[in-house]
């Protein structure tokens, strides 16, 4: 061929011009890095795992009880601790910042979501948002092979020197067809992954659901497959979960079972959506949750754990064949026993992440690291990607949080990794990347953004910016934690130009100038808006305000808040309670019985609105009327002594 080619110049470019269409998009971003290369030590292999939302308090349990027994020899053999996580603590948001080891300020991934340059509507986050390397990129730059499952806002796949499944090749938050054009790099691997996926669809039957569900029905399994919202309902939630799993552990093992490259990273989502969903449901049983539902749900998150065990099993396998480092860790721990805020939603948008502990998870099991006296090891998450370069013989990033956790020690070598990284954004990428108003409804349903907000860019933004209103609300919070105010109130402002509807930026802000005292006129209109854009919490906070203000002396500005709250909603009843207990203590009696019989019609059942109406019965003069409020109160709840004292009296 080659003296062929020597010979016949018009051969040698018609062979020229093949190579060029052969190559995939990118191709030249793969080619190591020189000054990188000289300073890179061989390594033995690494095999990262995230397991989102994993958490001691749960995974120590199942490893005491035998339920784990995989996990339990990393952590006997290795060296394990707790990484602190940051906030707000959004998977987008922390993911990132794991993989690149910079602030999220940085590298600018602040949301779910972003706006399309093209057609101005809102889209899941993709890669070119991203501002600063990943691991990955940073270990191509040095001449090292990488396989990446799953992963947050890593569509489009980005080039690597191996494997990029991207979060679009499937994922728990929504459904799609089929995975878009470039879900994976390189392209002559999309057929591959799309196989594993049907494999993995098929696997996932009615024997493997009804070893979490015994109680399920053939009938109930063909109904949940054909769910269309599938995370409305706990089965067909759970199921769509399992298949997930399922794909990334086909994949990365079918992968490894070949060669295994120098650093593998797997992604586990289904650790964090089990809690999601089901921890309300895990032992011990909460008063709040029923006996039929406790009996049903009680034992999926021990089962699924059990089947990541497995996984990790097989895992350890492979990396005892190739002397590899097994490295895993979390992004936030998990609220699974007494802790639980069962009273407020954990897949609300506002409230799901109040369900995260700040202290996450991480194992390193292999050769040379020694074991470790329990948890011992601390660090922060943003210390992983240190982490990561240390265990593959790469030198230390410039700009990139250090050091490495326990036990690893960093390169004195360093390198500004971020000189040499581009952004990567095809143009195809934002034609092909269609179905954005089946993904926001998905990515709704589970709470991951709100069910107010915009689904398209304002007029004057359209085809300007990605940022959405979400992203600079989170970068108002993580200015405000680092004491950048006067920048955090901006973008708290342009959270709210953006996003009228937007709940959570006006709370935000309205609770940043409150702490410091300054305008709090500013400050409790704010709070009224949250109220009104349907903020969960905001009543809670409505109320604790105007006793503050009570207390102060402020008489006249707890009574307008209140005043302006319950106008906002008014089918509060915690507002309305509360309001016309007030309204009592101001003599105002006629006022407060309204606003407890406006509750007893909102909560038949809820016997203090009935004994609160009695009162102000009473405060009328109206004995009769208040006895018969008073008995009332005491047959939906006898428990209530000094009320039947009362009563006697």
């Amino acid at each position: 061929m080659r003296p062929a080619i020597a010979s016949h110049k018009q051969s040698k470019a018609i062979f020229a011009c093949r190579a060029c269409i052969d190559l995939p998009p990118g191709f030249d971003r793969v080619r190591p890095i020189p000054q990188i290369t000289s300073l890179t030590q061989p390594a033995n292999p690494v095999i990262f795992v995230g397991l989102d939302g994993g958490d001691w308090h749960l995974l120590d349990d199942y490893i005491a009880a035998g339920r784990m027994p995989n996990l339990a020899r990393l952590v006997r053999e290795g060296s394990s601790g707790i990484v602190t996580t940051e906030h707000p603590p959004l998977s987008a948001i922390l993911w990132t910042t794991m993989m690149t080891g910079v602030s999220p300020l940085e590298h600018q991934v602040l949301d779910f979501t972003q706006f399309d340059l093209v057609t101005g509507k809102k889209e899941p986050i993709t890669s070119a948002e991203r501002k600063a390397p990943a691991i990955w990129n940073m270990e191509t730059m040095a001449g090292k092979s990488v396989a990446v499952f799953g992963l947050w806002a890593t569509y489009p796949a980005e080039p690597v020197h191996g494997l990029l499944a991207s979060d679009r090749l499937f994922t728990f938050l929504y459904s799609e067809a089929s995975p878009p054009p470039r879900a994976v790099y390189p392209p002559s691997r999309e057929s591959w992954a799309r196989a594993g996926m049907a494999a993995a669809e098929t696997a996932i039957n009615f024997n493997v659901m009804q070893q979490y569900l015994p109680w399920l029905s053939a009938a109930d399994y063909e109904s949940l497959i054909h769910e269309a919202d599938p995370y409305s309902k706990p089965p067909s939630a759970l199921r769509r979960m399992l298949v997930e799993t399922e794909i990334y552990r086909r994949l990365s093992l079918d992968l490894l079972s070949g060669s295994v490259p120098d650093l593998t990273i797997i992604y586990i989502q289904g650790t964090d959506i089990v809690g999601h969903v089901f921890a309300p449901y895990a032992p011990p049983k909460q008063r709040e949750i029923t006996d039929s539902d406790y009996e049903k749900y009680h034992q999926v998150p021990e089962k699924y754990f059990q089947s990541v065990d497995r996984f990790l099993g097989e895992l350890i396998q492979i990396a005892d064949r190739a002397h590899a480092t097994i490295f895993i860790a979390s992004d936030h721990g998990f609220h699974w026993k007494e802790d639980r805020p069962l009273d407020i939603s954990s897949v609300a948008n506002a409230t799901a992440a109040k369900w995260h502990r700040n202290d996450g998870i991480y194992v390193l099991h292999g050769a040379g690291i020694p074991p470790s006296n329990a948890h011992s090891g601390r660090g922060t998450i943003r210390q992983i990607c240190s982490t990561l370069l240390a265990a593959s013989g790469m030198p230390s990033g410039e700009r990139v949080a250090g050091p490495p956790l326990p036990p690893l020690e960093a390169r004195k070598e360093t390198v500004d990794y971020r000189h040499y990284f581009q952004p990567f954004a095809p143009r195809e990428a934002a034609a092909a990347n269609g179905g954005a108003d089946e993904s926001l409804a998905k990515l709704r349903a589970l709470g991951y953004i709100g069910a107010g907000e915009s689904v398209a860019a304002p007029a004057n933004v359209a085809g300007k910016s990605t940022k959405t209103a979400g992203a600079y609300n989170n970068e108002g919070l993580i200015l405000k934690h680092e004491g950048r105010t006067p920048e955090a109130i901006a973008a708290f402002e342009r959270a709210m130009t953006l996003d009228t509807k937007l709940s959570s930026a006006p709370w935000n802000l309205s609770d940043l100038l409150f702490s410091r005292k300054e305008n709090l006129e500013r400050s409790d209109a704010l709070l009224i808006r949250a109220i009104a854009n349907g903020l969960p919490e905001a009543p809670r906070y409505a109320i604790e305000r105007a006793i503050y203000y009570q207390r102060g002396g402020h008489v006249d500005r707890s009574a307008k808040l209140l005043e302006d709250a319950v106008e906002a909603r008014s089918d509060d009843s915690d507002l309305r309670m509360f309001r016309g207990r007030y309204r009592i203590d101001r003599n105002d009696c006629r006022g407060a019985l309204e606003d407890f019989v406006t509750v007893q019609r909102m909560r038949p059942d809820y016997a203090v609105a009935w004994a609160s109406a009695g009162l102000a019965e009473i405060c009328l003069g109206n004995r009769p009327e208040a006895e018969a409020f008073i008995r009332h109160s005491l047959e939906l709840d006898p428990n209530q002594p000094k009320l039947r004292q009362f009563l006697v009296r």
